[in-house]
């Protein structure tokens, strides 16, 4: 399994929050397409900071190094349809899964 693991810091907690409202209202657009392109899950977190930083973890899940590699393009689509760009420092990082525990039963 594929992982990538993104990072993204605002200026302001406004910001972060728009961010999401903007994601929510055109992510089930997309994410019918991820699937069949093989992301597996995706998750997003608000990070807790002390130091005033107003942050969100995304975390995806690929079935292999291809499938993330296949999703590149539906992510460069969803670039070019928002015309206004929230200012944010964005870090990512990718890896394979070497271990998972899970406790829920699906």
């Amino acid at each position: 399994m594929q992982i990538n693991v993104t990072i993204q810091t605002f200026k302001t907690e406004n910001e972060l929050e728009l961010s999401v409202m903007r994601w929510d209202k055109i992510k089930n657009e997309f994410m019918p397409r991820f699937q069949q392109m093989g992301l597996t899950r995706y998750t997003t977190c608000k990070i807790s900071s002390e130091q005033n930083k107003f942050q969100l973890s995304h975390i995806f899940e690929y079935k292999d190094s291809i499938a993330a590699k296949n999703c590149i393009e539906i992510w460069s689509e969803i670039e070019r349809k928002w015309s206004e760009k929230i200012e944010n420092k964005t870090t990512s990082f990718r890896g394979k899964m070497i271990d998972r525990f899970n406790f829920e039963r699906d």
